[in-house]
């Protein structure tokens, strides 16, 4: 049984049961859509931007399970000698036991939100300066007290060595009989701040919590399979503690950031953006809908395209997918595609009504003349997306998925219920829209909105007639010059293809969304007060505890650190020439820096006697083996810079046999995933543009018939990336992926026009004729539907969100390209296949001048 035949009983059925088709296909999507949406919840992570299986996300994830989840960040702002040697550092440790939810000395928590914390239990570990130093304190007084009971009985010989290595430690005798707690300020001033630099600056191996002199830091790593709606309540709680009275600073302040309140911030921007101003393009599409599009069921289009959305996203919740940055690109794709298969179906219908049928037999017409060439057109489209299942990042394989979900739930929604509406309405008749406005003038309202229908009827009549104009020269020129327009077409598009290469992509979460964000100005603030903003880390595994081990980690992260601006004479993480600064690592228990050798023995007694406190941050011991974990905090910085700091730094890496080593955290996931945009975009768009051309191939068996369609949708992609260029619009993870858009919609106009022009000719029209009846009937449609996607998703260009409003933008920069290659290029690949390529006047006299016996005067 042949396409035209098996469309043809579906036009029939949906026609004769207009009923049955409307009612299951409604049931379908609406189950399918309502489902999914209630799973359906917006994710603004980075763990599928970039290839699961790269080594990058291997080891973030292997740090993730063994040392926590992204750090939310506590900054206790103000000037750091306040803060540590006055009595705000018991409201520090009483804050940093709260977030950690443990309870005080008397059992008690220091607050209601403090057991709320300990009852979600989503908190791994809380590693604070008044935490940090308590500990210190501790472990300070056992070992003194070891220290005592060793030397009783010992000889004057041996006091004297135990009092001069305690005077090496910088603590008088009066500051231990004081006692060594945080209520002591000489001894936290000992720990905290280097008393043989000028100014006393905070000790530079302690960066990590206290990294300038104008604050200090309190990491929180939350558990790290942690759920989303979990981590929503930690941040939140963590935002109630630090707004306790009882843990309220009386010299400075706090402020809670990190990676995962942007996110938050980012996923709840995202979600209310999105439905505004998704809804204001639908109102638009609407309007432009009634004004450019003629009866009957002027919006069903755009029935069809919201029911085909709706399905794609349900069916993407349901196969376990979230709403992404990437996903959301799926919209205008779905949206666009929707319109134009319903709004092609209504031009057939349209001029078999015109042509005296009933609507219930114009619908079967529809189906069989217009039916197989959009199938055609919607399975060369949903092939071409499938190759995007090819990338590596998870981002975009969902992203096609939705896409082939939402064409097949277009075709199916447009060839059943779409004709059956179509059946069941009653056509225009003339001078219906005169009579309309008669019977409404009882009144001065009624006739105000009659007055104003009728302005904006004529208003788009004239449009209309503008564009059709247009693109009636348009359509001559190409007719009449296709030589001249293919080449010009092609230098254009072989010039974007050049200078897409340089266009950025960027997938840093904090310049994609609006500089308002409560979120990014708490890292803003973070940066101003500390220098850093983020954390890159190094994670080992393997035999981390060996004197080689220890000794290439003190090496390297010395080294790193020299490398890039930080070295012992600098004053903290704010000097101009620190691009990285210090955080906690293993190698960091012992002092290598007197050149001491490290052995086993030594080792192991250390580890020994380091409390759980001090190591859950930096080593992680189980019967899965051991993982050993060293950090640098880095500030915001562009990413092409954090891209090559990320290279610096796997460059150095050369642990010693037995360890395995590999730079991971957001930092060199944001940079591995803008290099994963960046260097797929171009091969997924050839793959997509081979596997349209095989199925055009395999459907309609003709290298020509397969291949002319084909060239204004490859060069369409070189003119769309050269105005991308020229505006200088980067691409984000949203719009990275609509390269597909471009292919998509030049594929679907190209089939259609491409099959109408055929089929005109094989109604004995000349190349001229059968081109002008195309674009006058079928043209017209496309140019409709172009003009209506273009307008809805132009709205998106007002949004505040940098992602959005570029997404917005390349759209409509995209649609328009496609618009173009249809209207200019394919007339002219048209008649090129039919009567061969004719280049430009002088080009050919010269030709024509070095043939054998030809003069350049000779006529050609």
């Amino acid at each position: 049984m042949t396409v035209r035949r098996v469309l043809g009983r579906i036009g029939e059925w949906s026609v004769t049961h207009p009923a049955a088709a409307i009612a299951g296909v409604v049931s379908v999507v609406a189950i399918v859509a309502v489902v999914g949406a209630l799973r359906l919840s917006p994710d603004a992570g980075t763990d599928k931007l970039v290839d699961n299986g790269s080594a990058a996300y291997e080891g973030t994830q292997k740090f993730r399970e063994r040392f926590g989840d992204d750090a939310i960040v506590v900054l206790a702002e103000g000037d750091l000698k306040k803060l540590m040697l006055t009595s705000d550092i018991d409201r520090l440790l009483m804050l940093e036991m709260c977030l950690a939810g443990r309870t005080d000395s008397t059992g008690q928590y220091a607050a209601p939100v403090c057991q709320e914390i300990a009852e979600l239990g989503a908190t791994r570990v809380v590693f604070g300066p008044a935490t940090f130093i308590n500990e210190a304190a501790a472990r300070s007084n056992e070992a003194i007290a070891q220290q005592i009971q060793s030397l009783q009985g010992a000889s004057q010989r041996d006091v004297q060595r135990a009092l001069m290595q305690f005077s090496q430690t910088g603590l008088s005798i009066g500051t231990v009989l004081q006692g060594l707690s945080i209520d002591n300020p000489q001894f936290v001033s000992s720990i905290v701040f280097d008393q043989t630099l000028p100014g006393a600056p905070p000790k530079s191996k302690f960066g990590y919590l206290f990294p300038s002199d104008r604050g200090a830091l309190i990491s929180v790593r939350l558990q790290p399979d942690v759920s989303e709606s979990d981590r929503r309540d930690a941040i939140g709680l963590i935002r109630q503690a630090i707004g306790e009275e009882r843990f309220a600073l009386r010299d400075g302040s706090y402020e809670i950031s990190g990676i995962p309140v942007v996110v938050q911030g980012l996923a709840d921007e995202l979600g209310s953006q999105i439905a505004l101003l998704f809804s204001a393009a639908l109102v638009v599409m609407a309007i432009v809908l009634l004004l450019v599009f003629g009866p009957p069921l002027r919006l069903l289009p755009l029935v069809t395209a919201i029911g085909s959305a709706g399905f794609a996203f349900g069916l993407l919740s349901l196969l376990g997918g979230s709403l992404t940055m990437a996903s959301v690109a799926v919209l205008p794709v779905v949206i666009g595609l929707a319109v134009d298969y319903a709004i092609q179906l209504q031009a057939r219908f349209r001029e078999a009504a015109d042509d005296g049928r009933r609507p219930p037999a114009a619908a079967v017409f529809a189906a069989v003349r217009g039916g197989p060439v959009i199938a055609t057109a919607a399975l060369a489209t949903g092939v071409g997306f499938l190759t995007l299942t090819l990338s590596p990042i998870p981002m975009v394989r969902e992203f096609a998925i939705a896409l082939v979900a939402g064409i097949a739930a277009a075709l199916v929604i447009s060839l059943t219920a779409g004709l059956a509406a179509l059946s069941m309405a009653r056509m225009p008749e003339a001078g219906a829209d005169r009579r309309r406005s008669g019977a409404e003038g009882g009144s001065d309202s009624a006739r105000s909105l009659a007055a104003a229908r009728v302005r904006a009827t004529a208003i788009a009549a004239t449009a209309r007639r503008h564009a059709v104009d247009g693109w009636s020269r348009a359509l001559a020129a190409a007719i009449q010059q296709p030589g001249r327009v293919l080449i010009v077409a092609t230098v254009l598009a072989a010039t974007g293809w050049v200078a897409g290469t340089g266009t950025k992509v960027i997938s840093d979460i904090r310049e994609l969304v609006p500089s308002d964000l409560p979120a990014l100005q708490s890292v803003d603030r973070l940066q101003a007060a500390t220098g850093v903003s983020q954390e890159l880390d190094v994670v080992l595994s393997g035999d981390v505890t060996t004197p080689a081990a220890i000794t290439w980690m003190s090496d390297f992260k010395q080294r790193v650190l020299s490398e890039h601006g930080y070295g012992p004479d600098t004053p903290n993480c704010l000097a101009e020439s620190a691009e990285l600064c210090p955080g906690p690592a293993l190698s960091d228990l012992f002092d290598l820096s007197s050149g001491r050798p490290v052995d086993q023995s030594r080792i192991d007694a250390v580890l020994g006697a380091v409390p759980e406190y001090f190591s859950q941050a930096i080593l992680s011991r189980s019967d899965a083996g051991d993982v050993a974990a060293m950090s640098f905090l880095i500030p915001v910085m562009p990413l092409d810079e954090q891209e090559q700091l990320v290279a610096d730094i796997r460059s150095e890496l050369d642990p010693p046999d037995g360890v395995d080593a590999e730079v991971v955290g957001l930092p060199v996931l944001t940079a591995d995933a803008s290099a994963e945009l960046s260097g797929s975009r171009y091969w997924l768009a050839i793959a997509g543009l081979f596997a349209v051309g095989l199925v055009l191939l395999a459907v309609y068996r003709s290298p020509s018939r397969a291949l002319v369609p084909l060239l204004p949708i490859a060069l369409a992609t070189g003119w769309s990336a050269l105005v991308l260029e020229a505006i200088d619009i980067p691409l984000n993870p949203m719009s990275a992926t609509l390269g597909a858009l471009v292919i998509a919609v030049a594929t679907e106009f190209s089939v259609i026009l491409a099959a109408r022009y055929h089929e005109e000719r094989g109604r004995g029209l000349s190349v001229g004729e059968a081109l002008r009846s195309t674009y006058a009937r079928t043209g017209t449609a496309v140019l409709a539907s172009g003009v209506t996607s273009i307008a809805g998703f132009g709205v998106l260009a007002f949004s505040r969100i940098t992602m959005l409003r570029d997404f917005g933008i390349v759209t409509v920069v995209d649609l328009t390209v496609a618009l173009a290659g249809v209207m200019l290029v394919l007339p002219a690949a048209l008649v090129w296949a039919e009567q061969g390529f004719h280049p430009l006047p002088a080009l050919r006299h010269r030709l024509a001048s070095l043939r054998p016996g030809r003069s350049a005067d000779a006529p050609a």
